[in-house]
């Protein structure tokens, strides 16, 4: 709790990746689009698309803008995605 940090929404830039956005990709090796919504401790759901902002996928996208394409090291390899739609529902 010492660490917490309140987040005001509407400071928030809505033309990038940021906590709280729902993400849509497109996986550039499959051409298969995926969608990720970055939360915090205690709200992932990795079978739901709600993936840790802390966690590889939700640093590499973060800060992204649409039409950007990302590779994101991941254990298994390297993920291979483009920007297509952030939105912050």
């Amino acid at each position: 709790m010492a660490r917490a940090t309140i987040i005001d929404p509407s400071k928030v830039p809505t033309d990038q990746v940021a906590f709280g956005a729902t993400v849509v990709v497109r996986d550039l090796d499959i051409d298969d689009q995926e969608e990720f919504t970055l939360v915090g401790a205690g709200d992932e759901d990795y079978d739901a698309g709600r993936y840790l902002i802390t966690s590889p996928i939700g640093q590499g996208l973060l800060g992204k803008r649409v039409g950007e394409k990302v590779e994101i090291p991941v254990p298994r390899g390297v993920l291979k995605y483009e920007i297509i739609e952030i939105r912050f529902d």
